[in-house]
């Protein structure tokens, strides 16, 4: 069952605060004045009527509970799942299975092919073209690239207005969402 992490979080400062004594106006007040955490579900810019979204998800759990998140956030817009495995946990196969299963439910995913990283040997590495053909199996319309200009290429060639870009990644991604964001307004100019 999925819960409304937002709620969830905001009932856990209020437990925690009143145990420090603080009243409920105070409290409130605080949470009045919180604009959210970098890198969690951050809006980083609008290009193109395509709102773009910075994650930290990396993990198959996280990566599930966050596209959820952001459907619920984002009702009836088209989602594109990007995501960048970057980790060493998430380079390996070893939640290869997990990571198909949350992300089919988004519609659209460009996924980035992890590089070769020597604390992860070739035979327990995660196979993105394997991901990408079973998410193709499930209806996911999905593609996997090793280069970060193409992945950029690929979403914003695709991508329409109205459509939310849900970038994951536990890293800097190769300037990805800067990337995007430029790519869009370049093809808005044009059009």
């Amino acid at each position: 069952m999925l819960i409304d992490l937002d709620a969830a979080d905001a009932l856990g400062v209020v437990a925690a605060t009143r145990s420090f004594g603080l009243g409920f106006e105070e409290i409130a007040a605080g949470l009045a004045t919180f604009s959210g955490v970098k890198r969690r579900q951050e809006v980083r810019g609008e290009a193109g009527g395509v709102t773009v979204l910075d994650d930290f998800a990396h993990h198959p759990t996280a990566v599930r509970a966050t596209i959820a998140a952001i459907q619920a956030r984002f009702p009836g817009r088209r989602l594109w799942a990007v995501f960048e495995p970057r980790s060493n946990t998430s380079r390996r196969r070893i939640h290869q299975d997990e990571y198909v299963e949350a992300l089919a439910l988004a519609p659209l995913v460009a996924l980035r092919v992890p590089e070769p990283h020597d604390m992860v040997p070739a035979d327990q590495r995660l196979d993105a073209d394997q991901v990408v053909a079973a998410l193709r199996t499930r209806g996911v319309d999905a593609r996997a690239e090793a280069d970060v200009d193409q992945l950029v290429r690929v979403v914003a060639d695709g991508a329409r207005p109205g459509d939310v870009v849900l970038v994951m990644s536990n890293g800097a991604f190769g300037g990805f969402i800067d990337r995007l964001l430029a790519a869009l307004r370049s093809v808005v100019a044009m059009r």
